[in-house]
């Protein structure tokens, strides 16, 4: 990795333990397959930053190898990174992963291991299928996708910026 890439992670990686005492840190995770290469992404987030990539892991080696993205894997894959970041075990307060049970067992296993954290359904990965789905509908264009997010994101009323958006098909 370049020297650059270090420099960015490090400072990143600061602000977000900044505040981590007072908001804690939530750890968000998500499978992707993107030509033919297995991922697993980890980002991590603090109540005074955004989300931060802080792994991107390619577990072609990993599934060549006969292995498969379950539980204990994905569960290792977090506990690296949560106690490199979180040294002591005190600052964790959550998961996020999406409903797949593989993800929901890691999550399980996680809040066993570092007792302040909990698992959540991330439901924000439905919201971002369905809008991928609704936009291979041709009769859709972008900019109505576009006005549904910030309906939504402006009134906080998914079913009716969602009815709006379908009323177009």
């Amino acid at each position: 990795m370049s020297l650059n890439f270090q420099v960015t992670y490090d400072k990143n990686i600061s602000k977000l333990l900044q505040d981590a005492e007072v908001f804690g840190l939530g750890w968000l995770g998500d499978g992707a397959t993107i030509k033919r290469m297995p991922l697993l992404n980890i980002l991590v987030l603090c109540g005074n930053a955004p989300p931060t990539v802080v792994s991107i892991i390619d577990c072609t080696t990993h599934m060549s190898d006969g292995g498969k993205k379950d539980a204990t894997y994905i569960m290792e894959q977090f506990r690296m990174k949560v106690d490199e970041i979180d040294t002591e075990s005190k600052l964790t307060d959550c998961f996020f992963f999406d409903g797949a049970s593989n993800v929901q067992t890691a999550g399980a296993i996680l809040c066993a291991r570092y007792p302040r954290a909990m698992c959540f359904h991330g439901g924000e990965h439905v919201l971002s299928l369905f809008f991928s789905d609704l936009s291979k509908i041709k009769s859709i264009q972008v900019s109505q996708i576009y006005s549904a997010f910030f309906a939504l994101l402006l009134t906080d009323k998914l079913s009716v910026a969602c009815s709006e958006m379908l009323q177009v098909i």
